[in-house]
């Protein structure tokens, strides 16, 4: 029955999502209707089994007020990562918690059209669920997408945009609901915006991950612009560097914070023939062996790249009043030094702007659900896209007064 929610149904929904529970009264408020008008699409989320109306004591005069939550088994989502080396699937449900998930070490091949070992476990992760309780399903790859049509532009992971799209076709018959495609970088900050119990409902909060991918969110919404985030970090000068590389910069963070950059030093690698395919697991493990036995070449690396890292998100904060910065990627120590740099930094604004009012230092964190938000992620954006399908249909009236209350932001 999850498939079949009106618009007001998916807003209260998504309400129900971020604030977890809520009386009539409540979701009547936020949604500008009467007791009347909320029974009917409350009922009907009761009858299909997404919703529980309790009822929970109310002190002093008056009846008891109905108490709103999702339940448990009402509506699934299936998100699924390509990496290089590998392919995640996350079965999630509406209370954002994870329901199974499991990694398959998978390569795509060139010209390759036969996925039946990786669509035999989007099978086995959606086995025993009640019928019409899959919502919707997610594909996430590190790439390109017209944001609007989905059309894929670029791959990293599949061997071209037709193979991913074959594939994307495959899975969405294989598990009957339609794919949503989404970035990888964004996915693992949605699983932080949904998982994390620390953030607010509608959170500022800037993602980076190991290859420099970046992703941004303003009050709650996933911000998308022409400006290509996921390399936009790349590209940004940073202070004391002359490193140079073809289309980017002076002093990009591409050659000095990104392992791929500190492989390449190791073996000698020029910014002109350095490789645009993925790097060996082999050559990545190998970089941090040598950070744990302490090499001077490495750790110079890491130190140099930490440290212009932490200056670039530090300034970035001077414009956006991101409120949460987290790290994803790299081993636990480099990670941890990473994030100590980056505090640092920030508290090396303080102390020379001691004397101004300026708004707290963000929050610096290593995002919470680790590796396993990739593909949480791709589930939970897959459900949020899906909702918002269903949003926009609403009346004009109610759609201009909660973009007022920004209530529903996602």
């Amino acid at each position: 029955m999850a498939r079949g929610m009106n618009d007001t149904q998916s807003i209260i929904v998504q309400l129900l999502r971020k604030h977890g529970s809520l009386t009539r009264d409540q979701i009547g408020q936020k949604l500008g209707l009467s007791a009347m008008g909320t029974s009917k699409p409350l009922l009907a989320l009761s009858r299909s089994g997404l919703v529980t109306l309790g009822h929970k004591a109310q002190p002093g005069p008056g009846r008891p007020f109905q108490l709103v939550q999702l339940t448990e088994d009402g509506g699934y989502s299936l998100g699924l990562v390509v990496r290089p080396h590998d392919v995640q699937f996350a079965l999630v449900n509406f209370q954002n918690k994870v329901i199974r998930f499991e990694s398959v070490p998978f390569c795509f091949r060139s010209e390759q059209t036969d996925f039946s070992r990786l669509l035999q476990v989007a099978r086995k992760m959606i086995k025993g669920l009640p019928r019409k309780a899959l919502f919707t399903a997610g594909l996430s790859f590190s790439g390109q997408f017209e944001d609007e049509t989905e059309h894929i532009l670029v791959v990293n992971d599949f061997t071209s945009p037709g193979q991913a799209e074959l594939f994307r076709r495959q899975l969405s018959d294989t598990v009957g609901v339609p794919i949503t495609i989404l970035h990888d970088i964004d996915a693992i900050l949605i699983a932080e915006r949904w998982c994390n119990p620390d953030l607010p409902p509608n959170p500022n909060v800037l993602m980076v991950g190991e290859r420099l991918g970046v992703s941004v969110m303003m009050n709650g919404r996933l911000f998308t612009d022409k400006v290509p985030w996921p390399r936009w970090l790349g590209r940004v000068q940073v202070p004391d560097s002359t490193a140079k590389s073809p289309g980017f910069l002076p002093g990009a963070l591409v050659n000095t914070a990104s392992f791929d950059s500190w492989i390449n030093d190791l073996l000698n690698v020029p910014p002109e023939a350095r490789p645009s395919t993925p790097r060996d697991p082999l050559d990545v493990e190998k970089l941090y062996q040598l950070w744990e036995q302490k090499d001077p070449r490495v750790q110079k690396l890491v130190k140099r790249g930490a440290r212009d890292l932490a200056y670039v998100i530090r300034n970035l904060c001077l414009v956006f009043p991101f409120e949460r910065i987290v790290c994803h990627g790299w081993v636990p120590d480099v990670l941890e030094f990473i994030l100590n740099e980056i505090r640092a930094a920030f508290i090396e604004a303080e102390k020379i702007h001691i004397h101004q009012d300026t708004s707290p230092s963000p929050i610096v964190s290593a995002s919470i659900l680790g590796s396993q938000g990739y593909a949480t992620g791709t589930a939970l954006g897959a459900i949020d896209r899906a909702l918002e399908f269903k949003m926009a249909q609403r009346g004009r009236k109610y759609a201009d007064l909660l973009l007022k209350k920004d209530e529903l932001s996602v």
